[in-house]
């Protein structure tokens, strides 16, 4: 009989203990999501009616990290909630507790043990999962004589953007990303072969609980700023065309000249010969630092495709603010930064 008095105060204790765990004094849990998907960014929310946030500290125990340190703090009448962010990984997403301090006192709460569902397999999937992925606009140019860059601009919630790879791309990569509460903004640059006509990919939807197709045309736009545009003139088939008939106006004008002895014919011959030195003469050639990055497009932070595997020289194809375009190996061309170049 002891042994059952015994056995039943344990049980007691253990259940008031499980009670002020979860139900601390002056916070609670206001939303733990019942199940996550691989690799999904999601919420946890805490209540609690403090409303000096500078007063709160919030303690995760384990490996789980928020993927932000601050959170989302919304007011409501007394009531306000604090929600963090954090990413699921392996077979279950497990916080051992989280340790509170408010006002200099601490409070525990119950840790939490979430399971992780992995996805279907979905045709063209991306690697996301978001709610309501937003392309807000994107950019076809040049990238070299058989490919395109896509350039596109991506918005969406509770995402893992930063994942994002589509199975088509020759080259990809992610740059600018930024993350403020469940918003999440990235750029996403992509190579495809250039005979591609459209860009499509799936997300998986987890407000939807379903893939959701994007599709993107890949139409040629403003390629100005692209990593392949101005392009070494030998490569236009009109080249040698142009180059006769400058050649034919400066010797014509140049003739009408000596017959007419009118000024006007010798500066025409002057402008057409000045015309054709511009356009011909040999491009200067510089030389680049080994294991120097070679950019995609002339900004900072732009993707890199490669690196310079060695001190190389080559013709500066033309120039863009702190860069240099120039044409590497297997006709790959790209970017330099001036700092990269070297002195010789």
């Amino acid at each position: 009989m002891k042994n059952v008095y015994s056995y039943i105060l344990l049980v007691i204790t253990s259940f008031l203990l499980f009670s002020v765990n979860l139900m601390a004094e002056n916070i609670n849990y206001s939303y733990v999501p019942k199940k996550v998907y691989e690799k999904q960014v999601f919420p946890i929310s805490f209540l609690t009616n403090i409303q000096n946030s500078k007063k709160i500290k919030f303690e995760f125990y384990g490996d789980k990290k928020p993927v932000l340190d601050k959170p989302v703090i919304i007011k409501n009448g007394s009531k306000v909630f604090y929600t963090f962010y954090f990413k699921a990984s392996g077979k279950l997403f497990s916080i051992p507790k989280i340790v509170v301090t408010i006002n200099g006192k601490k409070e525990k709460l119950l840790g939490v043990k979430i399971p992780i569902k992995k996805l279907p397999k979905s045709k063209n999937f991306s690697g996301v999962i978001a709610s309501g992925l937003k392309i807000k606009n994107h950019q076809v140019s040049v990238y070299d004589e058989k490919t395109n860059l896509i350039a596109i601009s991506l918005e969406a919630h509770d995402a893992n953007l930063e994942d994002i790879y589509i199975p088509s791309a020759l080259k990809d990569g992610v740059e600018n990303a930024k993350r403020e509460g469940s918003k999440m903004e990235i750029n996403y640059y992509i190579v495809l072969p250039a005979e591609d006509g459209v860009l499509t990919f799936t997300y998986f939807d987890t407000i939807k609980e379903s893939f959701v197709e994007k599709t993107i045309p890949i139409i040629m736009q403003d390629a100005s700023v692209a990593a392949q545009t101005d392009l070494n003139p030998k490569d236009d088939s009109f080249e040698t065309l142009k180059k006769y008939v400058l050649i034919g106006l400066s010797v014509l004008f140049v003739v009408l000249f000596l017959w007419k002895k009118d000024f006007f014919y010798l500066v025409m011959a002057v402008i057409s010969s000045a015309v054709l030195l511009t356009f011909y003469t040999p491009l200067a050639t510089v030389c680049v630092k080994e294991g120097s990055p070679l950019y995609i497009i002339p900004t900072s932070n732009s993707t890199t495709s490669i690196h310079i595997d060695r001190r190389y020289k080559t013709t500066k194809l033309a120039e863009r603010n702190d860069f240099v375009k120039i044409e590497y190996t297997n006709g790959t061309i790209g970017w330099i930064k001036h700092e990269d170049l070297c002195e010789d």
